[in-house]
Protein backbone atom coordinates (compact mmCIF):
# COMPACT_ATOMS: atom_id res chain seq x y z
CA UNK A 1 0.00 0.00 0.00
CA UNK A 2 1.31 3.45 -0.91
CA UNK A 3 0.31 6.47 1.14
CA UNK A 4 0.36 9.93 -0.38
CA UNK A 5 1.70 12.02 2.52
CA UNK A 6 0.93 15.30 0.73
CA UNK A 7 -2.81 14.69 1.11
CA UNK A 8 -2.83 13.99 4.84
CA UNK A 9 -3.86 17.37 6.30
CA UNK A 10 -3.92 17.89 10.06
CA UNK A 11 -5.69 20.64 11.94
CA UNK A 12 -3.92 21.94 15.05
CA UNK A 13 -4.70 24.71 17.52
CA UNK A 14 -2.19 27.51 16.99
CA UNK A 15 -3.48 29.41 20.03
CA UNK A 16 -2.09 26.86 22.52
CA UNK A 17 1.37 27.86 23.78
CA UNK A 18 1.65 24.74 25.97
CA UNK A 19 1.70 22.15 23.18
CA UNK A 20 4.52 21.26 20.80
CA UNK A 21 3.86 19.04 17.80
CA UNK A 22 6.31 16.56 16.28
CA UNK A 23 5.79 14.77 12.97
CA UNK A 24 7.24 11.26 12.91
CA UNK A 25 6.61 8.80 10.07
CA UNK A 26 3.55 10.74 8.94
CA UNK A 27 1.99 10.84 12.42
CA UNK A 28 1.39 14.09 14.30
CA UNK A 29 2.44 13.64 17.94
CA UNK A 30 1.37 16.32 20.48
CA UNK A 31 3.68 16.96 23.46
CA UNK A 32 2.54 19.01 26.46
CA UNK A 33 5.24 21.45 27.56
CA UNK A 34 6.06 21.89 31.27
CA UNK A 35 5.46 25.19 33.09
CA UNK A 36 9.19 25.46 33.75
CA UNK A 37 12.06 23.36 32.46
CA UNK A 38 13.39 22.24 29.12
CA UNK A 39 12.42 19.80 26.39
CA UNK A 40 15.18 18.25 24.28
CA UNK A 41 14.50 16.54 20.94
CA UNK A 42 16.74 13.50 20.38
CA UNK A 43 17.18 12.41 16.76
CA UNK A 44 18.63 9.23 15.24
CA UNK A 45 19.21 8.87 11.52
CA UNK A 46 17.67 12.27 10.86
CA UNK A 47 14.36 11.31 12.47
CA UNK A 48 12.91 12.18 15.87
CA UNK A 49 13.67 9.33 18.29
CA UNK A 50 12.41 10.71 21.60
CA UNK A 51 11.67 13.81 23.65
CA UNK A 52 13.33 14.34 27.02
CA UNK A 53 11.67 16.79 29.41
CA UNK A 54 13.35 18.08 32.56
CA UNK A 55 11.15 20.05 34.91
CA UNK A 56 12.83 22.73 36.97
CA UNK A 57 10.31 24.44 39.22
CA UNK A 58 10.85 28.14 39.77
CA UNK A 59 11.36 29.09 43.40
Amino acid sequence: MKINCEKMPAEINLMSNKTMYVVKDGQLIPHELPDYGETVIITMGGKVDRLETKQKPKV
